[in-house]
């Protein structure tokens, strides 16, 4: 639970303090554990080829970041998912789904296994 909350903070803090770059944008947030001998690097690697795909085929606006531990559990990480609005994460999840991202089709799933995700919503304050 402890370490729920310590992800949940981290991720809401990063929110904060881009709060320009995440203004009334969606984020999504999950919660991931490395998988025996695989290395951040492989995801990483991954997660470019998702990025890169998405951005051409949905939209270019969308960014991902991979967030490691300093301390505690070197294993696990999370990724940080920021979309313009929701209707272009909805997009996403929809095309994710479909047939035209195939290719996509259990990309992580030889490098990590994810245990929980959240969406968040982000309003900007004047």
């Amino acid at each position: 639970m402890k370490k729920i909350i310590s992800i949940s903070l981290f991720t809401a803090a990063i929110a904060l303090i881009g709060n320009n770059v995440f203004a009334d944008s969606v984020v999504a947030s999950y919660t991931c554990k490395l998988k025996e001998g695989k290395t951040t690097e492989e995801v990483l690697a991954k997660n470019n080829l998702w990025v890169k795909w998405v951005r051409t085929n949905i939209n270019k606006d969308i960014t991902s970041e991979l967030g490691t531990a300093i301390v505690g559990k070197q294993d696990m990480f999370i990724f940080v998912d920021t979309y313009p609005d929701l209707a272009v994460w909805a997009e996403t999840q929809t095309v994710l789904d479909s047939d035209k991202a195939i290719e996509l089709k259990d990309l992580f799933d030889e490098v990590s296994e994810c245990s929980e995700n959240k969406l968040w919503k982000f309003k900007h304050s004047n």
